[in-house]
């Protein structure tokens, strides 16, 4: 009788499971239940022998880690898993910089939030004499972030930089790495390199790792960046015995430095891999992956797979032509109410887009027919000037050189200290190499009155704020905003009675999540703050009722009975960036593929196996681009679905045309994408 996690699984994941030893290569397509693989395989491991803390596990989202880890706790039942790491690839990096750290008899860096990242880039910008009208601190940050994915340094950067703009962000790469040591930070990149350099220079460190985890099994593999490869490929050793799922057609992070490359050499890589396909897809209709089948296969840095399915063929896909974008979107709106009065849920329903532009037309139109909607993907609960405001009194006390989340609190609300008084302790610790805070402990009493007194208060505040949390972080926070009036601070900030009312409701959501926290250990609380452990607002849109909207991008690992995926033109799928880039790489080398517009074409997969059983098409012949009205072009990847997978819709938007009508009408829609070619390039709009 087999075992309880090997039960229903079909021929190809069984083989993968069972493969325990050696490098190994699992092709999961879309649907074909690689999660299920990935647990049923460190369940096998156990049964065989394998000792909990020898099995390292690594994916991208802490999502899918505690998924992965409930679900092997759940297949085997009552054994012991501790020490077993289920992880994400920067909780893995946090961790491994906190052990050499210990080992070294040296302090725990602390972790810089994307708000410390933009400003820190601001400042080294600054400092550098680099004009923020030549280089926009965003994309400096940015490209410095490229940099470090693929582990190179100032120096390095500043040769291989190509034009202006790249150079000044060179320059300001080498300050901003200046501006994270002064206050022992490290950045979400610094997780993956730092540990890299320790892998790369330090041999015993590397042998003690390799002996510890035996087996390592990585999740998304098409979606690991050169420094991820390379900690990889130290961490498994002369042993090899590492498993890795992914797949190529679904690698749509190429700008995060992701590469679908790494797959395809993958047995160059690790010479006697074995290789399996999962090829069954368990999600979506045949019809769906016929449609999925047809686009991808297009593309020609791949391994061949084709996806099918046992649950019959279903509907095809059906595609409408908006006269503009207007009528696109009351033609997703009025489909929507009508799916919903035919019995379907609204939580069943997806709408996804190209670039973010796209959303707000689509919100209006679910406004007018009073659906109710939710967007995800939007700014994050911790970038929220409430949520910075109270935990940057934490980092303080974890952190006390964070002169960023200083500043940010010592006149928040005011208590008397102004620019000046900055000024002054800015030189004092200047002079005596420390912090501001150490600044203000040492030479508060040189300042004005005002200030002085003001300084008083917050260092005693920051002194009962650490006294407090020891019995707890929720009684620590709600102190905090007692004794510093915080929400008639926001008062007085604010306008809007609605803005004010959802303030101070996330001022009672970070007071919650201190309690939630459960233990007094701050530096705990704000890593999984800082690595996304605690629950997320995120979390709490996935219980909201409502039609979901979201780009293609963020709906990557997400399933919805009923798909609606708009903007089907050149410029928005392929991206207008992308057509550029293809027009000058033509003109460089023209019989070489274009790997900017396959990913585009990966993208457009990952859309349409998001649809379980239902999947629309949308597309405009003209859009408004700054009061105009300009004419659009399907997008080539429609061509490729062919004449017989589409069913088009009719003009009363109910009910698909009759057969011959669809065949003239998709022969209508070939003979554009023949003729004019390509629309130009149009402006960004993501």
């Amino acid at each position: 009788m087999p075992s309880a996690h090997l039960e229903g699984l079909n021929q190809q994941q069984l083989a993968a499971v069972r493969q325990t030893d050696g490098p190994l290569l699992v092709l999961a397509g879309a649907g074909t239940g690689k999660t299920r693989v990935v647990t049923c395989r460190m369940a096998e491991l156990l049964e065989r022998g394998a000792r909990a803390h020898q099995i390292l596990a690594v994916t991208f989202t802490n999502k899918a880690a505690r998924e992965m880890k409930e679900r092997v706790k759940k297949l085997l039942r009552g054994r012991d898993l501790e020490g077993m790491i289920v992880s994400t690839f920067h909780s893995l990096g946090l961790r491994l910089l906190r052990s050499a750290a210990a080992r070294a008899g040296e302090p725990a860096v602390e972790i810089a939030d994307e708000a410390d990242q933009a400003e820190m880039t601001a400042d080294a910008l600054r400092e550098c004499g680099v004009r923020r009208d030549c280089v926009n601190p965003r994309w400096a940050r940015f490209r410095i972030s490229l940099w470090k994915n693929a582990a190179l340094g100032p120096d390095e950067a500043l040769e291989e930089s190509s034009d202006e703009m790249e150079e000044g962000a060179a320059r300001a790469f080498e300050r901003y790495e200046d501006l994270l040591r002064r206050r022992r930070l490290v950045d979400f990149d610094d997780l993956i390199l730092r540990p890299l350099q320790l892998l790369d220079k330090d041999a015993a460190f590397r042998a003690e790792l390799q002996e510890r985890w035996q087996w390592l099994l990585v999740d998304e593999y098409q979606d690991t960046n050169a420094c991820q490869y390379r900690m990889l490929r130290h961490l498994a050793g002369a042993r090899r015995n590492l498993c890795v799922v992914g797949d190529d057609d679904q690698s749509i992070y190429g700008w995060r430095g992701a590469d679908p490359s790494r797959i395809l050499s993958f047995q160059k890589d690790f010479p006697g891999a074995k290789v399996i396909a999962l090829e069954q897809n368990y999600r979506s209709t045949g019809a769906i992956l016929q449609a999925a089948n047809a686009v991808i296969a297009n593309n020609t840095q791949r391994r061949k797979k084709k996806l099918w399915s046992a649950a019959g063929l279903g509907d095809k896909p059906q595609l409408y032509r908006a006269e503009d974008e207007k009528d696109e979107t009351d033609f997703v709106s009025s489909r929507i109410g009508a799916l919903v009065r035919a019995g379907k849920a609204h939580e069943d329903i997806a709408v996804l887009f190209r670039a973010n532009v796209q959303c707000r037309p689509l919100e209006q139109a679910l406004r007018a027919r009073q659906i109710p909607y939710r967007v995800v993907g939007t700014r994050s609960f911790f970038d929220r000037r409430e949520v910075r405001d109270l935990l940057c009194h934490f980092r303080l006390l974890r952190n006390p050189v964070d002169d960023a989340a200083f500043l940010r609190v010592i006149n928040t609300p005011a208590r008397g200290f102004g620019r000046g008084s900055v000024e002054k302790l800015a030189e004092h610790a200047a002079a005596d190499r420390t912090g501001l805070l150490a600044a203000l402990r040492t030479h508060g009493d040189s300042l004005s009155s005002t200030a002085r007194e003001g300084g008083r208060t917050f260092l005693a505040l920051l002194n009962e704020v650490q006294s407090r949390s020891k019995l707890g972080l929720g009684p620590a926070l709600e102190y905090l905003v007692e004794t510093t009036s915080y929400r008639n601070h926001l008062k007085l900030i604010t306008e809007d009675l609605r803005d004010l009312a959802a303030r101070d409701q996330i001022v009672d959501e970070v007071i919650q999540l201190g309690r939630d926290h459960g233990t007094g250990d701050i530096g705990a609380f704000l890593d999984a703050i800082a690595l996304g452990d605690e629950q997320r607002r995120d979390d709490k849109d996935d219980k909201k009722r409502g039609v979901t909207l979201l780009t293609m991008h963020g709906a990557k690992g997400l399933e919805y009975p009923i798909v609606f995926l708009v903007g089907l033109e050149e410029g928005l799928l392929p991206h207008g960036r992308t057509v550029a880039e293809e027009e000058d790489a033509l003109e460089e080398n023209p019989g070489r593929a274009n790997t900017a517009i396959e990913e585009e074409r990966r993208l457009f997969y990952v859309g349409i196996t998001r649809a379980r059983h239902t999947l629309y098409l949308s597309l405009a012949a003209q859009r408004t681009r700054r009061g105009r009205a300009i004419p659009s072009h399907p997008s080539r990847f429609l061509e490729e679905l062919g004449d017989d997978l589409l069913d088009p819709v009719a003009d009363d938007r109910n009910t698909p045309a009759e057969d011959g009508a669809a065949k003239a009408w998709a022969a209508g829609i070939r003979a554009r994408l023949k003729g004019p070619g390509p629309a130009p390039a149009q402006t960004d709009p993501s």
